[in-house]
């Protein structure tokens, strides 16, 4: 009976003792829930001591390094520390093509989860994955709390640049905007076959057609054969989309664009590729395709193909964006220096119709880990912050501590941008930020832009403003920048035309099961319609088949989505 007595008080002082551990376990976790968020400390503009934030990275082929340099240790993150006191610390680097496989893997496989990482916009099944796994940070609060004000009104400009990252009214991540300016399209045509044949740039469609077929029928390139394209386009895979061979514009003469949501009279979002305008706009093409104006295998066409046959110099007109002289206009004039593309208008189309597409207000997101320490997420937003000072200031080499050497060198105070002053060569270091671009604010970027391709002075400010770029005025050493700044110029009169993307949400349910079986059904119809394998009768058939095959429904998703954002 005594020893039943002590194994019970026993049993009981165990217990007893569970429950006072436990008991101070959970005091303990209330009280570090009821801790005030840790505060880094700032001195003159410096974190102390420094704060590292972790990511991965994806690798830009166009990204150059120098000096040994790479994405773990370059200029701009030794500044980022020495300056901010933020370490960016990558974990790993991947190739843009199997950047989005290891970004799922990362997260399949149950590993740590870096505290931040950026992924593109073409990427938007893995970043809805990634808000869907709930392992992200809603970045309302955070952002709300630590963003600058002047980072703050340089994404209030676009505000559709939230919508993609937007679940159940919570954001989940920060959108990298972009300006748009000079992503539309301008009708780029060569110079040289204007002034041989004695022609202008067309300004309606007739005038175009007429100058069309004075590049394929009286031999602008002077070789005797019958070998040039009038117009190039780039429709393999999607007819709309190329920045270079975009068809937005044509389609846009009759009235519609396809492959984009825009708004209807009603106020609700509609599909251009079923819009009754786009069977003019086919018919067209397969008119143009009999008389030789465009490629026989224009099927095929896509970026890259056009890019090559511009730089073959057989190629009279396409439309692009503003950088089109530069590549693969340089390398057209590598080998014929007298062959130039001048930019355009967009001529009138049918009844003065003109429509355009326009790029993305962004590029990119960055995805935060919703385990980031308090001291990181800070390091962030200051590290970000900073960058977007530029717009505060007047200082045009305020990014001179990684920029100088790389981006420029300073002479007499001022950047001198002549590659052949620099040593080892340019490189952007924009492009070793945490976003892989430079801080955007879109309107006064775009006022620095204009005066710039107007050859205006700049102001301090102004030139300030294009610090983050590293691009501090004219390139006087490189001449194909000045067709650039004039195409911007060009696409800017015509403002009014641009159309964006207006569906900016994640693949609805019935876009998952049928987008892929859609698509196809329209690039097949297009193209037997272009090529004369089918009546244009056939797009009526097309439509139909089309809403009947998850097309009405997909309409009615993106449309309930919209409604979500719309009132925001």
């Amino acid at each position: 009976m005594k020893k039943q007595r002590k194994m019970m008080w026993g049993c009981l002082l165990l217990a007893m003792s569970f429950s006072l551990l436990a008991a101070c376990s959970n005091k303990e976790e209330a009280a570090k829930s009821n801790e005030p968020a840790k505060e880094i400390k700032i001195v003159n503009g410096k974190i102390e001591p420094a704060v590292s934030v972790t990511m991965v990275r994806s690798e830009d082929p166009t990204v150059k390094f120098k000096n040994g340099e790479n994405y773990m240790d370059n200029v701009h993150t030794r500044w980022a520390k020495d300056t901010l006191g933020v370490e960016m610390k990558t974990l790993w680097t991947s190739s843009a093509v199997d950047y989005d496989t290891k970004l799922k893997l990362m997260l399949s496989s149950g590993d740590k989860i870096p505290d931040l990482f950026v992924a593109n916009s073409s990427q938007s099944n893995t970043i809805n994955t990634f808000i869907d796994s709930g392992k992200l940070l809603d970045v309302t609060e955070a952002f709300d709390k630590y963003a600058s004000d002047t980072w703050k009104a340089a994404l209030a400009e676009e505000p559709t640049a939230w919508y993609p990252f937007i679940k159940d009214g919570k954001k989940f991540a920060i959108p990298v905007v972009r300006p748009t300016a000079g992503t539309q399209s301008v009708l780029w045509i060569r110079q040289d076959w204007l002034d041989k044949l004695n022609l202008k740039a067309p300004t309606t469609l007739d005038e175009l057609e007429k100058v069309m077929d004075a590049f394929v029928n009286q031999d602008p390139d002077g070789n005797g054969k019958k070998d040039t394209l009038a117009l190039e386009l780039a429709m393999k895979d999607q007819v709309v989309g190329s920045p270079m061979g975009d068809t937005s514009w044509f389609f846009g003469m009759f009235g519609a664009i396809p492959e984009r949501w825009y708004p209807d009279t009603d106020g609700n979002l509609k599909y251009g590729s079923i819009q009754p305008e786009v069977k003019s706009g086919l018919s067209k093409l397969n008119e143009w395709m009999n008389k030789g104006y465009i490629a026989s295998d224009i099927a095929l066409h896509d970026f890259n193909k056009v890019a090559e046959n511009v730089a073959s110099g057989k190629v009279g007109m396409l439309g692009g964006e503003n950088w089109m002289m530069v590549y693969p206009g340089s390398m057209l004039l590598a080998s014929n220096p007298n062959a130039i593309y001048n930019p355009y208008s967009i001529p009138k189309g049918a009844d003065g119709k003109n429509m355009r597409t326009i790029a993305d207000p962004y590029t990119s997101a960055i995805l935060i880990n919703k385990d980031i320490s308090e001291e990181a997420l800070q390091a962030f937003f200051h590290y970000q912050n900073a960058l977007y000072e530029a717009y505060n200031s007047d200082d045009p080499l305020l990014f001179k501590g990684f920029q100088d050497g790389y981006d420029y060198v300073i002479e007499n105070g001022k950047a001198v941008m002549d590659e052949s002053k620099i040593t080892g060569g340019k490189v952007s270091t924009m492009k070793y930020t945490i976003t892989g671009s430079d801080a955007v604010y879109p309107s006064k970027r775009l006022e620095a832009n204009v005066k710039m391709a107007k050859n205006e002075t700049l102001s301090n400010q102004e030139l300030a403003a294009l610090a983050p770029t590293g691009i501090l005025g004219n390139d006087a050493s490189n001449p194909l920048e000045a067709f650039s700044s004039k195409a911007l110029l060009v696409a800017m009169d015509q403002s009014d035309i641009d159309v964006p993307e207006y569906f900016q949400g994640p693949s609805t349910k019935t876009m998952l099961s049928r987008q892929e079986l859609l698509t196809k059904m329209q690039i097949d119809s297009y193209i037997e319609i272009i090529y004369g394998k089918k009546p244009v009768d056939e797009f009526d058939s097309f439509v139909a088949k089309w809403r009947s095959s998850g097309g009405d429904k997909i309409i009615k998703e993106v449309n309930e989505w919209y409604d979500t954002v719309k009132q925001q």
